[in-house]
């Protein structure tokens, strides 16, 4: 078995390896995983996520993770790859890349995780010596309008220029705990965090808990929409964020209605200049 193994490392190096996008196939991958971390990566969020004890659901096409918030929509993925990481070869990179190639989630595991890796070897489609097309994140973002490109450039600058630095800072102020939510096509999340938050330059704004950090880049904010709802059985506040397009990014939900009536003030202010 390491003289296999070993053979397999060298089979990896330089190497990409394109795999079958079945739910079922990483289900068992990672119900056989004892340690991993997952990065999730889109042109306004990124996420990372370190996990060892797990429960994973397959529902038709999505992969569910009930403990982490996190489900995968297999019907929008483009493509899989697993290679070995650059800068540790002991380490492993699965990667999942959307249709659009406007999101991203990369699995980091052990090279020791022998029968992890031994399950996802019998679903080897073909090797490839660089990256397929379809495995490569767009980067480059829309274009926006001269105005909203100058209120970006303007949050980036400064931070607090933003209202939704404000609503995330009252949030943070009230001391209750912070779930953020997104819903994109291959990717869906929903996790709380301690009311504490911390700021970046360039407009990006951080939470963290014990297994997950996630940054929001909020110069990609330009309008937010608050409403009262119930939420676990408490009334709540659910603050829609959306960007320059009128898409919806991500929510901040907090189990109150203190929140709300701030929003509303921050509303007419914007509503005024």
């Amino acid at each position: 078995m390491h003289s296999s193994h070993n053979s397999l490392r060298d089979t990896l190096l330089g190497q990409y390896w394109e795999l079958k996008l079945n739910p079922q196939i990483y289900a068992d991958f990672f119900s056989e995983l004892n340690e991993f971390q997952i990065k999730t990566i889109s042109s306004e969020i990124a996420c990372i996520i370190s996990e060892i004890s797990h429960q994973v659901i397959v529902d038709e096409s999505f992969l569910c993770f009930p403990e982490i918030g996190l489900n995968i929509n297999f019907d929008e993925m483009g493509s899989c790859i697993l290679k070995l990481k650059r800068t540790d070869t002991n380490r492993l990179h699965l990667v999942f890349t959307s249709k659009k190639r406007d999101e991203q989630m990369r699995i980091e595991f052990a090279f020791n995780e022998q029968t992890s890796l031994k399950t996802l070897s019998k679903h080897l489609l073909k090797t490839q010596d660089y990256i397929p097309t379809a495995a490569e994140l767009k980067t480059k973002r829309r274009a926006v309008c001269p105005k909203c490109k100058e209120r970006r450039d303007k949050t980036r600058a400064n931070i607090s220029s933003n209202h939704f630095y404000h609503i995330i800072s009252f949030a943070c102020f009230l001391d209750q705990e912070i779930w953020i939510t997104y819903d994109k096509e291959m990717i869906s999340f929903t996790k709380s965090f301690p009311p504490n938050k911390e700021s970046y330059t360039d407009g990006v704004i951080s939470l963290a808990n014990p297994d997950c950090v996630i940054a929001l880049d909020i110069a990609e904010v330009f309008n937010t929409i608050a409403h009262e709802s119930c939420f676990e059985g408490e009334a709540s506040t659910v603050v829609n964020c959306y960007n320059s397009h009128g898409e919806r990014l991500f929510n901040l939900i907090q189990q109150n209605t203190e929140l709300y009536d701030m929003c509303s003030i921050v509303e007419k202010n914007e509503d005024c200049h």
